[in-house]
């Protein structure tokens, strides 16, 4: 999917989910089933002047519904998405402006949903959505996500 298309879906999201207007995402980057957002630190800081567990809770259950939307565009499926489960682990603090990647965990799962949806209506797509400090993992997001006709 091109760049434009994808700034395109970013002002879908901010046109349609006022509080994200507010959280400091700049970009999204999706290429070869990955999505990347850029964020702002200073929106999501928290009273230790760190990252804000809730906002980064939120964007990683955002980039796991982006994930799954922006597969299902790149394939002329647009469908609804809804997170099903999602765990969240905190490993360090978020110190600087960070990249939420989201992807799946397993190489055949955005195959494996476009088929679904395609032959049934509608398919799951397992996500993994991390973000790093340097060489450092910071937070790993695990969830399910589920497509459907709606």
């Amino acid at each position: 999917m091109d760049q434009q298309r994808t700034d395109q879906f970013l002002q879908h999201i901010k046109g349609h989910i006022p509080l994200v207007n507010h959280m400091g995402l700049n970009r999204i980057c999706f290429e070869q089933n990955v999505v990347e957002f850029h964020i702002d630190l200073a929106p999501n800081l928290n009273d230790k002047g760190t990252g804000f567990g809730g906002s980064i809770s939120a964007f990683c259950t955002l980039a796991g519904w982006a994930l799954t939307t922006l597969i299902l565009i790149d394939h002329d499926l647009e469908r609804s998405a809804v997170v099903k489960s999602g765990t969240i682990d905190f490993f360090a603090p978020v110190t600087t402006d960070f990249i939420v990647r989201c992807y799946s965990p397993e190489s055949s799962g955005p195959e494996l949903l476009v088929n679904r949806v395609r032959e049934k209506g509608r398919g799951k797509l397992p996500i993994i959505a991390e973000i790093w400090q340097g060489e450092t993992l910071a937070v790993r997001y695990s969830g399910d996500y589920v497509a459907f006709e709606g």
